[in-house]
C-alpha cells in the first residue's frame, strides 16, 4: 500500500483522521510483535485498521517492507535490520506543504527471540519542529495537547534552571529600569528590588561611585553592537554598605531599524574570585617589596652597624662623668633598636604561609610593641597585661604579627588623641569561657590555649553592621584609607590555626577584639 492509497477515504474502521489529504493514525498507542526476522507475528487492530488490512493479513509480513511501501523516505530513518536491537525513532509524515509537525514515534524493545514495537502519534523532535509545517497542529486536538504538555515541561525545566542558577537573570530598559528580574535579586536587594522596576536611578546608585562612570561608558559603547559583552563592577548592599563584585554579562536588544530596546543579561557574584585576585596581587606586591627592602636593609644595616660601632667605641673611651657619655650611650642604644626594628618590618612582608613553628606568644607580643609604639600617636596610651608564664603555640609567625598590627591599627583609627589601647594575653584552660562576644555569648574552649584581647575606648561599632565587619571588602573607612581586608585576613589566620575570633562593643564606649589560639601540647615537656 502506498502513501497515495493512505490518502484515500477508508471506512473499514475509524483508526485515523485526515490532515488535509494525509491520513494520520488516531490511536494513542498501538503495538506490533515481531519475530527474529522482523516479520509481524501479532498486531493490534488499531494498527491494522490504519494500514487498511485485517490483523490476519498482516501476519508474516515484513515490517520494514510494509512501512517503506507506505513512505519510501522512511527508509532513511530505519533500515532492514532495525529489529536486531532496541531503539527509539521518529518517522515524519510528509505533506504537500512541507515536513509535517506530526509523525510516528517508534519504541522497539528486543527480547531473546522476538521484539515488541510500540507505535504512537507524536510531535516532531525539537530540531525537526523548527522546519515543520505547523498548520496541522491546530487541526489535531491530540497534537495540540501534546504541544501544550511539551511547553509546560519546558517552562518548568527553565524555571528550575533560573531558580538554581547562581546568578540573577534580567531584562533592563534603556532608562535602567527592569522589566524582569529573576528570584535571586531578592537576596541581593531584599528591600529595594521592587522599586527597581520603576526607578532606573536606584540601580545606578547601588554601583560604587568610582565604578559608575565605567559602567555607563561600557553600556554606551556597546548598545548599538549586536553582540554579547561583559563588564565587572562593585555594588554596595545596604544597610551596612557591604561591597559585592558583580560580573555583568548582557546582550543588547536591537530592532531592525537599529534602535536599542534594552538589554538581556545575567548578574553573577564574583566576590570570591575578586578576593582571590586581590590576594594574589597582594602576594606579588609583597614579594617585590621584600626583594626591594632586603636590598635596602643591607645598606641601611651597614650604615647603622657603622654608627653603632663608632658610638660603642667612643662610649667605652668616655668617663662616667663625661657630659657627652649619656648622649653617646643613647646613640648606641638607638642604633641597635633601629636595626632590630627594620628587620621586623621586613619579616612582615615575607610571605611564608606554609612555615609554622613553635613560638612563645608572650615573646612575639612583647617584640611587636616596638612597632605598635610607632603606629600609636604619642599622646595616646598603651597598656599591656601579659601572663608571666610562657605560652607556646605552633603558629605561622608573620601571620600572627600581622593580626596584632591589623587589630591595633583598627583601634588607633577610632580613639581620640588621648585615647587608650589595652593589649591583654591570658591563658585559658580546657572548659574555660572566652570573652563575651557582641551577641552576648561566650564560647567554651575545647583545648588549653591563649586568648589575646585588644581593647580601645573609641567610638564603638554600630549594631547594624556588627555581623558584617569580618566580611571581605567591608570597611567603614574611605576607599583610600581601607581595603576591607584587615579583619577578614585576621579571621582567616585564626580559623586556619583552629582558633576563634570575635568582638564586643558598646557604641560610644569602645570595642574589644579577642582571639583564641590553642597551645601546643608539647609545652609541658619543655
Amino acid at each position: 500500500m502506498t502513501l497515495e492509497e493512505l490518502r484515500l477515504p477508508f471506512c473499514w474502521k475509524r483508526s485515523y483522521t485526515y490532515e488535509g489529504n494525509l491520513k494520520i493514525p488516531n490511536f494513542e498507542i498501538s503495538q506490533v510483535a515481531l519475530d527474529g526476522r522482523g516479520c509481524i507475528i501479532q498486531s493490534a487492530e488499531s494498527f491494522a485498521a490504519w494500514i487498511g488490512e485485517s490483523t490476519d493479513n498482516l501476519l508474516s509480513r515484513n515490517f520494514y517492507e510494509l512501512v517503506t511501501s507506505i513512505d519510501p523516505s522512511w527508509s532513511l530513518v530505519i533500515d532492514q535490520n532495525f529489529h536486531l536491537d532496541s531503539f527509539e525513532k521518529f518517522l515524519p509524515i510528509s505533506s504537500t506543504e512541507g515536513e509535517s509537525s506530526i509523525g510516528l514515534s517508534l519504541v522497539y524493545c528486543k527480547y531473546e527471540t522476538l521484539g515488541v514495537l510500540a507505535i504512537s502519534t507524536s510531535l516532531a523532535p525539537h530540531e525537526s519542529l523548527r522546519k515543520a509545517f505547523l498548520g496541522d497542529l491546530m487541526k489535531d486536538p491530540r497534537a495540540l495537547a501534546n504541544t501544550l504538555i511539551r511547553l509546560q515541561k519546558a517552562e518548568s525545566r527553565l524555571s528550575d534552571y533560573v531558580s538554581n542558577f547562581p546568578g540573577i537573570f534580567f531584562t533592563q530598559r534603556p532608562d535602567m529600569t527592569f522589566s524582569y528580574l529573576s528570584r535571586g535579586v531578592q537576596k541581593l536587594f531584599p528591600l529595594d528590588y521592587k522599586e527597581m522596576y520603576r526607578n532606573g536611578g536606584l540601580f545606578l546608585e547601588k554601583i560604587v561611585e568610582q565604578d559608575r562612570a565605567h559602567f555607563q561608558r561600557e553600556l554606551t559603547s556597546h548598545e548599538k553592537i549586536n553582540g554579547t559583552f561583559s563588564l565587572s563592577y562593585r555594588i554596595r548592599i545596604p544597610p551596612a554598605d557591604k561591597i559585592i563584585y558583580l560580573l555583568d554579562v548582557r546582550t543588547p536588544i536591537i530592532t531592525a531599524t537599529n534602535k536599542t530596546l534594552g538589554f538581556d543579561g545575567v548578574f553573577i557574584d564574583i566576590t570570591r574570585q575578586a578576593i582571590a585576585e586581590h590576594r594574589l596581587t597582594n602576594s606579588v606586591w609583597r614579594e617585590g617589596l621584600a626583594t626591594l627592602t632586603n636590598g635596602l636593609v643591607h645598606d641601611f644595616s651597614n650604615l647603622m652597624a657603622g654608627i653603632f660601632s663608632i658610638s660603642e667605641l667612643y662610649y667605652s673611651m668616655m668617663k662616667k662623668d663625661d657630659p657627652m657619655a649619656n648622649g653617646m650611650g643613647q646613640i648606641k642604644k638607638s642604633a641597635l633598636q633601629a636595626q632590630k626594628l627594620v628587620r621586623r618590618i621586613i619579616d612582615l612582608h615575607r610571605d611564608k604561609p606554609a612555615t609554622r613553628s613553635l613560638h612563645d606568644l608572650k615573646t612575639l607580643l612583647s617584640d611587636q610593641m616596638d612597632l605598635v609604639g610607632i603606629l600609636i600617636p604619642p599622646s595616646a596610651k598603651i597598656i599591656t597585661k601579659f601572663s608571666k608564664e610562657p605560652m607556646l603555640a605552633y603558629i605561622e609567625e608573620t601571620g600572627f604579627r600581622q593580626v596584632i598590627l591589623n587589630l591595633v591599627i583598627n583601634a588607633r583609627d577610632v580613639i581620640a588623641k588621648r585615647g587608650k589601647i589595652k593589649i591583654t594575653l591570658r591563658k585559658v584552660s580546657r572548659g574555660d569561657l572566652l570573652t563575651e562576644n557582641h551577641r552576648g555569648k561566650r564560647t567554651k574552649v575545647l583545648k588549653d590555649g591563649a586568648e589575646v584581647i585588644i581593647s580601645d575606648n573609641g567610638s564603638g561599632i554600630q549594631l547594624d553592621i556588627a555581623d558584617k565587619i569580618f566580611d571581605p571588602f567591608f570597611t567603614t573607612k574611605d576607599s583610600s584609607a581601607g581595603s576591607g581586608f584587615g579583619l577578614y585576613n585576621c579571621k582567616l589566620f585564626v580559623e586556619d590555626h583552629k582558633g576563634t575570633i570575635g568582638f564586643n562593643s558598646k557604641p560610644g564606649k569602645g570595642t574589644s577584639f579577642f582571639f583564641y589560639l590553642p597551645l601546643d601540647p608539647r609545652r609541658e615537656d619543655q
